[in-house]
């Protein structure tokens, strides 16, 4: 009776690799960098190192240092959008989720808030346009508003953007003494009385 023949070995696959996941870490560990070293004196060495990867693989992923910051800031503003895609719970509702995302991951909300007007970046004007979309709906004009309330609206929506990044850093530092439940009730009072004297001051009712 002959022997049968060995079976073949069976190929090993190498596991697969979430692209997203790791992408993912990678922009968590360039925020902490960028934040630590500077955003404009880390480099791409600095952050990989601190990832524990070669430079190679972090350009496959980042075509540019530009592209990493590009991430951090998307990180944040994706966070911001969605905060506003939340249920309403009230005035402060909105902060209550971005402080609650920033809680999560500090890094990245601190670096673009405390790098919000940096020469070379768009940071300030792109959020001061998500920021004035998210409160616009306080501000819609009545039916009776004087001409040119639609361009008033708009200035009324950004008014609060330097207390928001400023009240932002402070809370997410803790250097104010306050827990977070107290800080989103006073951002709630001062969002109800900033929409009654914005839309009186810019006559959009």
């Amino acid at each position: 009776m002959y022997d049968a023949a060995p079976l073949p070995s069976p190929v090993r696959r190498k596991p697969r690799v979430d692209h997203d996941a790791r992408r993912a870490a990678y922009v968590s560990v360039a925020a902490r960098v960028l934040l630590e070293k500077g955003l404009h004196a880390a480099t791409m060495r600095d952050i990989a190192e601190a990832a524990g990867a070669s430079k190679v693989l972090f350009y496959r992923l980042f075509p540019s240092r530009e592209a990493l910051v590009e991430a951090v800031f998307e990180r944040v503003e994706n966070e911001i959008r969605h905060a506003h895609d939340q249920p309403w719970e009230g005035y402060g509702s909105l902060v209550r989720h971005v402080l609650a995302a920033a809680r999560k991951e500090p890094a990245p909300f601190l670096l673009v808030f405390k790098n919000i007007r940096s020469a070379g970046l768009d940071w300030e004007d792109r959020l001061r346009v998500i920021l004035a979309q998210v409160s616009m709906p306080l501000f819609t004009p009545g039916d009776q508003a004087p001409e040119g309330a639609d361009r008033r609206a708009i200035q009324a929506s950004g008014a609060m953007f330097g207390l928001f990044v400023d009240s932002m850093i402070t809370w997410l530092e803790d250097r104010d003494g306050l827990t977070d439940e107290e800080r989103i009730r006073w951002w709630g009072r001062i969002v109800k009385a900033w929409r009654e004297a914005a839309r009186e001051a810019f006559r959009l009712d």
